[in-house]
Order: C-alpha cells, then sequence, then structure tokens
C-alpha cells in the first residue's frame, strides 16, 4: 500500500488559521459522542483501567478526545503528526497531570515495546500506511492489548421540525461518493472507501479482528441547522482542498433538502434538523 499523498497530509493541518478555524467549529457532539462509544466497548472488553492502564492515542489532533478517554486510564499519551495541532493540545488548560502529547507519524511511533495496553485511533485507519502502521501497532502492545481504530460518516439527515417530511439519504449518499472521488484523485486509492474501512479491514493482519457498524443520530448541544451543519463540513481541511476549483457537494445537498422539503426561500440557519451518522469500529485483539 503506498504512502498518502502529502498534499493532504502535511498541508490540511500544518496551517493555523485551518487548525483554529477547525478546533472552533466542531461540534462538541463529534467529539463527545465518539469517545463515549469507544469507552463503552472498552468496558465490555475489560480493557478500562485507571489503576495502571496505558493508553496511546493515534492521531489525537487537538487533544479534546484524547483528554476524554485520558479519564478512564492511568497514563495517556497523544500522537499527531500535526506539530500546530499537538501545540494546541499541549496548551490547553489540562486537569488531567498523567498525559503527554507528541508530534509523531502512526508509521513510526515513538512508543516502548510492549508498553501500552490500548491504542485508539479515530479518523486515522485511512490516511495511514497499513503495512507500516499495523506492525507498530503490535509492537508497542503488551500482551492481551488491544486496538480500537473508529470512524463515522454522515447517512442520513431529518427534519427537527416536522417528522413527516422525507428522510434525506439519496443526496447524502451523492454528497459522500463525489468527495470520496475526489479524495481517491488527492490520493492512494485505499484513502477513504464507500464500503465503510471493508477494503482497510480486510488488509490488516491480525489474528482476532472485528469490524462493527451502526446507525446513530449524533445530536449537539444546540440544535443543528443546515447553515451551521454545511459550514462545519466546509470548514474540514480535506473538503476545503477537494473542493478547491469544483462544484460544491454540500450546497448541491443544502438545495437537494430544501427542494425536497419545499423549502427553497428560507434561510438554510433557519432550517432546523436532526443527522444520523453511520459509525464504524475495527477491533483489535
Amino acid at each position: 500500500m503506498s504512502a498518502p499523498s502529502k498534499v493532504i497530509l502535511e498541508d490540511a493541518f500544518n496551517m493555523k488559521k485551518t487548525v483554529e478555524n477547525y478546533i472552533q467549529r466542531r461540534p462538541r457532539a463529534l467529539v463527545h459522542i465518539p469517545v463515549r462509544l469507544i469507552i463503552e466497548r472498552l468496558k465490555q472488553l475489560g480493557k478500562v483501567d485507571q489503576r495502571s492502564g496505558c493508553l496511546l492515542d493515534v492521531g489525537c489532533g487537538s487533544g479534546e478526545s484524547t483528554r476524554l478517554l485520558a479519564k478512564n486510564f492511568h497514563h495517556t499519551i497523544g500522537v499527531d503528526p500535526s506539530a500546530p495541532m499537538i501545540s494546541y493540545a499541549i496548551a490547553f488548560d489540562n486537569e488531567i497531570s498523567d498525559i503527554e502529547f507528541k508530534v509523531a507519524n502512526a508509521e513510526k511511533l515513538p512508543i516502548e515495546d510492549s508498553s501500552v495496553d490500548v491504542i485508539t485511533a479515530m479518523f486515522v485507519v485511512h490516511y495511514a500506511d497499513l503495512e507500516k502502521f499495523i506492525p507498530e501497532c503490535k509492537r508497542v502492545l503488551k500482551p492481551n492489548g488491544v486496538a480500537l481504530f473508529y470512524r463515522h460518516q454522515i447517512s442520513k439527515i431529518l427534519s427537527a421540525e416536522n417528522d413527516a417530511l422525507p428522510v434525506i439519504d439519496g443526496p447524502v449518499k451523492m454528497m459522500i461518493r463525489q468527495l470520496l472521488e475526489k479524495a481517491r484523485e488527492m490520493s492512494h486509492p485505499s484513502f477513504h472507501t464507500y464500503e465503510l474501512h471493508q477494503t482497510q479491514f480486510d488488509s490488516i493482519n491480525w489474528e482476532k479482528k472485528s469490524r462493527e457498524i451502526n446507525e446513530l443520530e449524533f445530536a449537539p448541544d444546540s440544535q443543528w441547522n443546515l447553515g451551521s451543519w454545511s459550514r462545519f463540513y466546509q470548514n474540514l481541511p480535506f473538503y476545503q482542498k477537494a473542493v478547491k476549483n469544483d462544484v460544491n457537494p454540500v450546497t448541491e445537498l443544502v438545495q437537494a433538502v430544501k427542494n425536497t422539503w419545499s423549502m427553497q426561500d428560507r434561510d438554510s440557519d433557519d432550517i432546523k434538523i436532526r443527522v444520523v451518522y453511520t459509525t464504524v469500529m475495527i477491533l483489535l485483539e
């Protein structure tokens, strides 16, 4: 498997302004809900240990999810290839003392052999070179350690005003398909998959592995509206690069929602919505 495009990995999250916008506009629900799902799954496996457990969070970004995960472990390490992201993680007023952040790639982890109980990685599998990342996971995990890889992808938009209005799923799938085709042009062929990481899962050499898929509504602290959701999505660093000179799939989706619900004359910020995501967990035991 060839290495991911530097256009995406280096440019997208190494621009300070881009990092600031991403952190400020990201709804907390898109952090807190995935963390809750991950912790619930780890508890089922008996892998949460506040007394002596060591967690490694790969692709930790600004550290928000890492700090939430860290409350369930004795020691936590967060790594990310983006120096600006790690700077934000370190600078954050952190109430957890036993946590550290490092600039590092998934393919070369600055971690001692057999020193980690749990590895988490959110939105990393489609970026990483799995031929290098998976052996690194095996190297740093203790015997009986586990790795849990997570991602989610929007699947449906529903009206929060009128349950009788049609569910928007076809236009959502079209938007995702357009973005993933652009991703393939910008990076190696395995970057993202329509089949929710089936390709990556099949390629992972691990004795006991599973892939779990569910649908879940992500409800932010304040009600989603069509305008706030579209601005968040269009602010994603990858999205900005993918549509730089092309048709804007989110704009097309917003128009499709308005047309379907006969709301063409309404401002997007006045249209309240509910958003359903498909979640994917790859568990390596």
